[in-house]
């Protein structure tokens, strides 16, 4: 199941997601923004951080009446065109070079977050950036593995 997790977390990376400072209130995995929306790649719930950078759930109705507002009549239509012209263009790489994106995209992150360490006024802000360093190298480590 972590292995499942930390794939998912990976592959997010390579799509180009943003590794939030955030955790999961469930699970504690990283929170990444992707198109637009904030997600848990574990649990797959959505979040959004309120002003003070603290992760809030989305609630499922939530998104599904958003979603619901977004996508009527042609817009659906629309929508799956995209995704079947998307699946088209993808190109498929060589796993390796994927953990090696990866990798080094972790290893910028886990910088950054260990840069904010400096910044943190508060315990909390301590434990939250010391969590997300660690899980990050947890991360590196399993990919060295593959």
């Amino acid at each position: 199941m972590v292995d499942k997790n930390i794939s998912e977390a990976v592959e997010l990376l390579y799509k180009g997601a943003k590794m939030l400072a955030q955790h999961c209130v469930d699970c504690k995995m990283p929170l990444f923004e992707y198109e637009g929306k904030v997600i848990c790649p574990s649990c797959k719930r959505e979040f959004k951080i309120d002003k003070n950078g603290n992760a809030i759930p989305i609630e499922r109705k939530e998104i599904e009446k958003k979603d619901a507002t977004k996508c009527e009549g042609k817009d659906v239509e629309k929508k799956v065109e995209d995704i079947k012209n998307e699946i088209k263009n993808i190109k498929i790489e060589n796993d390796k070079s994927k953990y090696a994106q990866a990798e080094e995209i972790l290893r910028s992150k886990l910088l950054y977050v260990i840069l904010r360490i400096g910044e943190c006024k508060s315990i909390e802000c301590l434990h939250n950036l010391v969590d997300l360093a660690l899980k990050i190298v947890e991360l590196i480590e399993r990919i060295e593995k593959i």
